[in-house]
């Protein structure tokens, strides 16, 4: 004989928004895809509503560093928040290359809260295709 054990739905409501905070909290600050093909990596944030002077873009040393500033202003006006899901304040995400890469010409643009970053590869990491020498 099976017995399904139900909790009140207040305990279900608890534990709910107890794993929602959690994941709020562990939340890097913004979603990354990262890309790779024989010359290039393609990064694409999302960083939506964020102006464009607020985003902070470095590369050292093969790793790539977003920072991102996010103010809240105008609290008072607003008044108290019944609900905020928006973060804000600064956040980073760090990069580590797994090969040399060329600093020189690094490239950047921002559309619709879409940051896509172009980091081509060093040319010595890039394949290359060897010749054979016919006799």
């Amino acid at each position: 004989m099976f017995i399904r054990r139900t909790t009140p739905y207040n305990i279900d409501r608890f534990f709910n928004e107890w794993n929602n905070a959690i994941n709020t909290t562990n939340n890097k600050g913004f979603a990354l895809d990262v890309h790779e093909n024989d010359d290039a990596f393609t990064i694409q944030a999302e960083v939506p509503g964020i102006d464009a002077d607020n985003i902070n873009i470095r590369l050292h040393e093969d790793t790539l560093t977003i920072e991102v500033e996010n103010s809240y202003e105008n609290r008072e006006e607003r008044g108290d928040a019944i609900l905020q899901e928006r973060r804000y304040g600064s956040f980073s995400r760090s990069l580590r290359f797994p090969v040399h890469v060329n600093s020189d010409n690094v490239s950047a643009d921002y559309t619709d809260g879409v940051l896509t970053i172009t980091v081509p590869k060093a040319e010595e990491v890039k394949p290359r295709r060897i010749e054979i020498n016919r006799a």
